[in-house]
Order: structure tokens, then sequence, then C-alpha cells
């Protein structure tokens, strides 16, 4: 006969009921800073992805975030709360007994139908994060407690010189004016005021970013290949230096970054479509001419494919040809820094490997007209050098191609353009 007494037993782990798979780890809680508490993401033993949970209204709203990285699964639990806030909180204009609407209770309202234009495609989901970003990080803090009617030509003025003492551009504090007349147009739409008060004018002035010229394109191409593999001295923080994205792992010249400068420059395309550029939007097309079209997903309202210059056929074999001896080169894989999943992370890796080539190749960090150069740099290269060599092509032609517009390409990329660049051409006689 077995000796136990009935509390040991009940003691003892080997009787008590296995926790569910669906309920949190709890080591893993982790509240989202800058956000309230109720908001939360946590693993579960039933699935590899983290999952985001929030309070509202005596209810908890549950989502999969499905990515099995922390700082992807943070960026995607912000953006389900302000969604989720708008759905909720709507259709709703807070009442309170003989007091106005405040702008702070127009603002979950007018994100609500934000959206729902994100719904119908009318709105890139991008453009609502970034709205929802200068909402609540400069907007809201500015007006929140004002009565909306009391929000007038002064007020809006008042902000924009906070927004000018802060150092901001002149494209920055127009962006937020748009955003800032959005709620209170909504408020007019409500009937809560009798119009939208005028807004103080904003002089945008064009600042386009400097590009490379042939020599310092081949510099850096030199450069980059000569150096990989070279550590990159990078001070961080200890957080930084921690996980699978830590960042002493690609402190250092990756073998691919002189391929992704020559890419760049004969492929049109952003550093965003290098971020997101898998091999399934690749495809090798050989006829008359050899080239890549690029089915990359939409991009600044832009979704037609790209067409690449031969050069980039040459990078796209090779890198290919590596990935695949490495392991990768699936369709669903990235074609640069594959093996990194955050691919936020991946772009800010090439930044600083880019960054630190151009110093090693003694090429100034800021161009002729004093704007910085970064690899978005080497898109208005590419355009560039077919404005300068591209025989008779014509710009609707290289707009659409570029994904961008007739308009951008007169104001900001062919800005640095002068008359005598192009010289043979003004001398030159129809045949």
């Amino acid at each position: 006969m077995l000796d136990f007494r009935i509390a040991d037993a009940a003691n003892d782990t080997r009787f008590q009921p296995s926790r569910h798979r669906t309920l949190p780890i709890p080591e893993s809680v982790t509240p989202v800073a800058g956000y309230p508490q109720k908001l939360r993401i946590y693993l579960t033993n039933a699935s590899p992805f983290w999952q985001v949970k929030c309070f509202f209204r005596g209810k908890s709203y549950t989502k999969s975030l499905r990515t099995t990285h922390r700082a992807v699964a943070i960026r995607a639990a912000k953006e389900f709360f302000h969604i989720k806030t708008a759905e909720i909180f709507g259709t709703e204009i807070v009442e309170r007994p003989n007091t106005e609407p405040l702008f702070n209770d127009l603002v979950a309202p007018m994100l609500a139908i934000e959206q729902a234009r994100t719904q119908r495609g009318e709105f890139s989901t991008d453009g609502l994060r970034i709205l929802q970003n200068r909402l609540s990080k400069t907007i809201v803090p500015f007006f929140a407690d004002m009565p909306i009617k009391r929000i007038g030509y002064q007020q809006v003025s008042d902000f924009m010189n906070s927004l000018s003492q802060a150092g901001h551009t002149s494209t920055t504090i127009q962006q937020h004016l748009v955003a800032t007349r959005k709620v209170l147009r909504h408020a007019y739409a409500m009937g809560l005021i009798s119009a939208v008060p005028v807004f103080p004018n904003v002089r945008i002035s064009n600042s386009p970013r400097g590009s490379f010229s042939v020599s310092e394109y081949l510099k850096l191409v030199r450069t980059a290949r000569r150096r990989k593999g070279q550590e990159i001295p990078i001070l961080t923080t200890a957080h930084s230096r921690r996980g699978v994205n830590r960042i002493e792992r690609y402190a250092r010249v990756s073998n691919d970054l002189h391929w992704l400068i020559v890419f760049m420059v004969n492929s049109f395309v952003r550093p965003s479509d290098i971020k997101n550029l898998q091999h399934q939007h690749i495809t090798v097309v050989r006829g008359e001419h050899v080239y890549l079209r690029l089915n990359l997903p939409e991009s600044k309202k832009h979704d037609k494919p790209i067409v690449t210059l031969q050069p980039a056929v040459r990078v796209y074999e090779r890198l290919l040809e590596a990935q695949m001896a490495a392991g990768y080169g699936a369709p669903t894989d990235y074609l640069f820094l594959p093996d990194v999943p955050d691919r936020k992370k991946a772009i800010e890796f090439l930044g600083y490997q880019f960054k630190f080539i151009q110093a090693a190749a003694g090429i100034e960090a800021n161009a002729a007209n004093g704007k910085e150069r970064t690899l978005y740099s080497l898109r208005h290269t590419a355009i560039t050098f077919r404005l300068l060599y591209g025989g008779a092509i014509d710009l609707l032609t290289l707009a659409r191609n570029a994904r961008t517009s007739v308009n951008m390409i007169e104001k900001f990329y062919s800005s640095n353009l002068n008359a005598e660049m192009n010289i043979d051409l003004l001398q030159g006689k129809r045949k």
C-alpha cells in the first residue's frame, strides 16, 4: 500500500493539470513601450509565432502576428493597436456635459475613415502607418486638449513654429499640416465646426538627394569588392548586440555589397524595393535585349514592372549561384542578405556598410549641393546616368519604368544636371 499524504499529492506537479497550449508563456509576455500596458505581445506553446493581446471595453482582442522575431512583432502590435482603436472608437465622438469636443476626440474617427480607405486600396498601408505616427508623436501632444472650435489660424501657426524650432524641414512641416487638416476636415464633416480654419503657407524648397559621378560609382564598386569581409567599427548598445539580428554579425562588408551597388544603378529601384525583393519577383528575359523584369510589390502607389539594364542580369545570376551554394535561392528568399528575416534591419545593415565603403573610397558624404549621399543616392545615380547617357530616352518612359512621375524627374532627379553635361545633344544636328 502506498504511503503518502493527500497534501503531498496535491503539491506534486505530476498531479497538477498542465497549462493549456494557447495560454501565454509567462516569461515571454512583453508590454509595448510607449503604449498602454494593456497592449502586450507573447508566445504560446501552440504556435511559433508571436501573438498580440489588447483589452478594449471589457473585451480582449488577440491576433497572431505571423512572425517569430520580437522586433517585427512589436511593430506589428503597434499597427494592430492603431487599427483596432479606429475600428472600435472610430464612429464615436466623446461627449462631456457642458464641454466642447476636443481635438483628440476626432483623431480615432478620422483614422477609422483612413483605415477604410486603406482596405479599399485608396490609401497605402505605409501611408496610414506614417499618418498614425505623425499624429501620435507630434500632432496630438500639441492639440490634444484644445477644444476643436477654438483651433484657428493662430493655433496652427504656433504648431508650425514649434516644428520649425525642433529643426524640421519645410517638407516635413507641410506633411504634418496635411495630417492636422484631415482631423479638422472630419470635424467640419461632422458639423462640429462651421469651417476649416485657414492654414499658414509653407514654402517648400526642393532638396534633391545627391548622386554619384561615373568615377565615384566605379570607386564604390571597386572598394566594396576589395573590402569584402572587413569589419566596420560601429558603436552599439548592449541591447543591439543580442539576438539573431545582433549587429556584430553584419558590422562587416558583406560579399554581395558590390553587387548591390551595381544592381541598384542598373535597375532604378529604391532601397525599400531592395528590402522586399525576392527571387519570385525576378524574371530573366532573353531576346533582342537581355534584361530583368522586376514584378515588385507596390511602392508609392506604383505597381507596374521595372525593366533593368543588361548589367543587372549578370549581377542576378552571380548572386543566385552564390546563394544556391549557401542553401538559399528559393522563390521566397530575399535577393540581398537572405539570412536576415527582419527586413528593416537588413536595409540598416546595408546602409552601415555602404557608408563605410563610401568613406573608404575617399568619396565625400555630401554631394556638391550639400545633400547627404546614402543608398538612395544609387537610385538617383541610375536615373541621372540615363538622362546623361541614355540617348534620346523620353522622360515619360524613364519615369514609368522608375516608378515615379515626369514631374518628380524634373524636380528632383534632373535638378543636378547642367547644360554642359549634355553638350553633344545641344550642339548636335538632325540627320
